[in-house]
């Protein structure tokens, strides 16, 4: 049976107040921040990023893709098995916040960094040329050939970063002191490498704190059922 975690002590209704709080916050703050989106942008971009710097912050960006996912997974299952059920909270968590972050993207539709439009926000019923070859287009035309060019905010790679940091965090307290700049440290390759705006950023870390601090502090996923 696990210990009792330190976060899951809290009453449910507390924790939903905090994780509406951390939404709340992050919507806030990433509405504040578009504004000046492009100067924090122009200053990141003329930050000489070397080749095996540049290397080295994709691979930290990939902190809570599908592929670190599974190796959590199997380091929870091998070093700590009384742990293993935990994993189907992460799996909710990551499964919920991807729902959220996408159809996020595709109703907000903001262009990429590269259009160089960091105050254009087409939503569902506006539209955004691409250039040529792909004409004008919604953020939700997945048969479009629009990639992930109307996918801007919020930001996937930082909202899968906070999901496993969040969930490695509550499951294992001490890790916070882990979890916490490597969360930070994802979300700032995503606005050096020129992939996302800050605001951006932003918003996809306080989506995903606000889906899996409740998911995971409350085994939703994985709380055994009473027995008859």
């Amino acid at each position: 049976m696990d210990s009792p975690d330190s976060i899951t002590a809290m009453t449910r209704a507390g924790v939903g107040r905090r994780s509406l709080t951390i939404l709340g916050m992050g919507l806030v703050a990433s509405v504040a921040l578009i504004p000046i989106d492009a100067a924090i942008l122009d200053a990141a971009r003329s930050i000489p990023l070397g080749g095996d710097v540049r290397r080295e912050l994709v691979v930290l960006g990939q902190f809570g893709a599908p592929v670190s996912l599974v190796l959590a997974g199997l380091l929870i299952w091998r070093l700590d098995p009384g742990r293993t059920r935990r994993l189907l909270d992460l799996a909710a968590a990551a499964a919920a916040t991807w729902l959220v972050v996408q159809v996020g993207k595709m109703l907000i539709g903001r262009p990429r960094p590269k259009f160089d439009d960091p105050l254009v926000f087409p939503g569902p019923f506006g539209s955004y040329p691409l250039g040529e070859g792909e004409g004008v287009r919604h953020g939700w035309e997945l048969w479009g050939g629009i990639s992930s060019d109307l996918w801007s905010m919020p930001s996937s790679h930082t909202a899968a970063a906070v999901v496993l940091g969040v969930f490695l965090g509550v499951v294992y307290p001490r890790l916070w002191v882990v979890t916490i700049p490597v969360m930070i440290g994802v979300g700032c390759t995503r606005v050096l490498l020129g992939a996302h705006w800050p605001s951006d950023v932003i918003a996809g870390g306080a989506i995903a704190a606000a889906v899996t601090l409740p998911i995971t502090s409350g085994r939703v996923a994985s709380r055994r059922p009473p027995e008859p």
